[in-house]
C-alpha cells in the first residue's frame, strides 16, 4: 500500500509494526536490526522503536549474543485467534481426517488469496518435508489444482485475479507457463468437478483437488491430495482418488451450506 492510496484512518505505527512481523514470513534466518530496517523500508530509529515494543510484548525474540530477532511465542495467538473462529476448518476438519485414513494419502484444504493458494489445514498421511506440513504456506492458484478447481466455481473476475500476476516462475520443467492452457483446465473442471495437476510444483507429485461450495455454489474453499510417482499415475488419481475427494468435498460443502 503506497502513501498515495493509504486510507486517511490508517494507523501507520500500527501498519509499520505489522510490516516488520511480515518480515519473517519470508526471511526463515533471525533478522538483524539493520536488516529489518532496510527490508521494511524504515528509518533505524523507526525500525529500533518497533521492534523494541514487539519484543517487550513477546511478538519478537532476541537473541542476546547475535542481537537478531526472530518470531517470539506470542505470534501463535494471532494464528489461534483465527483458527479457533474458523468455522470452515472446524467442519471440513474430521471429513479430511476421515478421508486421510480411508485412502491413506495426504489431504490439504485450501483458500485463494487473490493469485495465491494458501493452506489452512493439512492431514499428512506419511513422513513429509517439514515444511510440507505446515498451515499458511502459499503457492501460485494459476498452477495448483486448488487455485484452478476453485476458479472453476467462482465468478469469473477470481480467475482474472488468478492470472494477475502473470504466469509464476517455473518449479519444475512441467510447470505450465501458458495462460491458455489454464484457462482451459478451469473450464474443464467446470464440467468435471475436479483438476488433477502433475510435476507442477514439485517433481513427481500428483495432485487432485475438488471445490467446497458455499451456499451460492460458489468455491469458498478446495481439498486436494497429494501423492507421488511412480506408485502413482493420473490414470490411478482419476481411478482411485477422484471417487473419495469429490465426495468428500460434497460432504464438507453440504456442512458449511448450513453455516
Amino acid at each position: 500500500m503506497t502513501r498515495t492510496t493509504q486510507p486517511p484512518v490508517l494507523a501507520s505505527t500500527l501498519e509499520r509494526g505489522m510490516r516488520v512481523l511480515a518480515l519473517f514470513r519470508d526471511n526463515h534466518a533471525p533478522l538483524s536490526l539493520t536488516e529489518i530496517s532496510d527490508l521494511a523500508g524504515l528509518e533505524k530509529s523507526a525500525a529500533q522503536r518497533l521492534t523494541y515494543t514487539l519484543h517487550a510484548l513477546g511478538y519478537l525474540d532476541r537473541d542476546d549474543k547475535t542481537r537478531r530477532y526472530r518470531p517470539g511465542l506470542r505470534m501463535l495467538d494471532l494464528a489461534y485467534a483465527y483458527l479457533i473462529h474458523d468455522r470452515l476448518l472446524e467442519r471440513a476438519l474430521p471429513h479430511m481426517i476421515e478421508t486421510s485414513r480411508q485412502v491413506r494419502a495426504t489431504v490439504n484444504l485450501g483458500v485463494l488469496d487473490r493469485h495465491e493458494i494458501v493452506y489452512k489445514a493439512r492431514i499428512p498421511y506419511s513422513t513429509l518435508a517439514y515444511d510440507a506440513t505446515l498451515i499458511g504456506v502459499r503457492q501460485p492458484g494459476a498452477v495448483t489444482a486448488i487455485g484452478q478447481v476453485m476458479a472453476a466455481f467462482s465468478p469469473p473476475d477470481v480467475l482474472e485475479a488468478l492470472l494477475s500476476e502473470g504466469m509464476p516462475d517455473p518449479s519444475t520443467p512441467f510447470t505450465c507457463r501458458d495462460e491458455d492452457v489454464v484457462r482451459a483446465r478451469v473450464e474443464q473442471a467446470r464440467s468435471d468437478g475436479y483438476v488433477i495437476s502433475v510435476q507442477q510444483l514439485m517433481l513427481q507429485e500428483i495432485v487432485v483437488a475438488a471445490p467446497v461450495t458455499g451456499v451460492n455454489r460458489h468455491a469458498v474453499a478446495a481439498i486436494g491430495m497429494a501423492v507421488y510417482m511412480p506408485d502413482w499415475d493420473e490414470e490411478r488419481v482419476r481411478t482411485e482418488l477422484v471417487p473419495a475427494i469429490t465426495q468428500a468435498a460434497r460432504t464438507i460443502s453440504s456442512s458449511v451450506s448450513r453455516i
